[in-house]
């Protein structure tokens, strides 16, 4: 955790990092090229991978709010959103072992910024 000082804005990032059962990757995979559109309706996704060296069989994604009302609203839609709860959430969990989330600020100096390009 850092101690220093961070932007002056209520704006943070939650990290959300699932471990997926190894004989499921494929299928979460998948599931989220099919569906993920569904989430993204509801708030801004900043990044997603999935990891292939040390830790294995995990996805990260880094979704941004504005502050904690925004991020309150959205999980509350998320849980009321009937195409994402019946086509994603309730396929995809028997997929999970866990899942892990944490919230970070950007300090000072740091800007966000789009890649050139999806991948890589």
């Amino acid at each position: 955790l850092a101690t220093g000082p961070r932007q002056n804005n209520s704006i943070f990032y939650e990290i959300r990092t699932y471990d997926i059962k190894p004989s499921k990757m494929k299928e979460f995979v998948e599931m989220v090229n099919k569906y993920f559109h569904l989430r993204t309706a509801h708030s801004e996704l900043v990044g997603f991978w999935s990891v292939e060296l040390g830790a294995m069989n995990k996805v990260v994604h880094v979704w941004k709010y504005e502050n904690f009302a925004q991020r309150t609203a959205v999980r509350h839609a998320l849980a009321n959103d009937n195409d994402w709860q019946g086509k994603f959430i309730s396929a995809a969990l028997p997929l999970m072992e866990k899942q892990h989330n944490e919230v970070a600020y950007l300090v000072p100096w740091c800007q966000l910024g789009k890649p050139p390009k999806e991948g890589g």
